[in-house]
């Protein structure tokens, strides 16, 4: 609760998340030669063009059968390797509560110091967003924020993102703004918070 609390006096409700998307966010993060640890990198690695665009080191980290991976999962990273950024992109919501906190802890230890965790999950604010089997948990923005400040981050920043833009009809903008706010729902389907290991 305490996180929770602190979630909502830092960023405010859900609708008040600036729109900014992973690829928006991740190139500021990386520097020449950083390493970056893709968890739940999927078979095709689609951020792996993003980060090797900024001569960043990619590993790959996957339990995928159909894919070739540096990892497959953190049992099987060497205890002295460090990556300078770690993404968790729409990974924690298939997994429990307590796995989704291991798994958060497991890439703090393996961050440098002030290196960042970017983890997005679905917004549990879109109407129809959770509708997956494969979805375990659900994340709230306050909830993922929790997540991170108890495996030890200092939350950074939180944004949300769509996969599609809104309609530039004014009209349909008007009705899709006035819907979101009277029902509190988002058009947004994703949410996404960053995390720093202060050194």
């Amino acid at each position: 609760m305490q996180w929770r609390n602190e979630c909502f006096t830092r960023f405010g409700p859900v609708l008040n998340l600036p729109l900014r998307s992973l690829v928006d966010e991740l190139p500021g993060l990386l520097s020449f030669q950083c390493r970056v640890l893709d968890v739940g990198a999927g078979a095709h690695k689609p951020l792996q063009a993003v980060v090797e665009s900024s001569s960043a080191k990619y590993f790959a980290m996957d339990m995928d059968p159909n894919g070739t991976f540096d990892f497959r999962s953190f049992e099987d990273v060497q205890p002295e390797a460090y990556f300078d950024v770690v993404v968790a992109d729409q990974v924690l919501e298939h997994m429990s509560v307590e796995d989704a906190f291991g798994m958060v802890c497991e890439a703090f230890r393996h961050l440098s110091d002030g290196g960042w965790l970017i983890a997005s999950v679905p917004n549990t604010a879109h109407p129809v967003r959770q509708w997956d089997c494969t979805h375990v948990t659900p994340w709230p923005a306050n909830d993922l924020y929790s997540l991170l400040r108890s495996a030890g981050f200092v939350v950074r920043s939180m944004s949300r993102f769509n996969k599609y833009p809104l309609t530039s009809n004014p009209f349909k903008r008007w009705v899709v703004h006035t819907v979101c706010r009277e029902f509190r729902v988002d058009w947004c389907d994703s949410i996404m918070a960053i995390g720093q290991k202060n050194d």
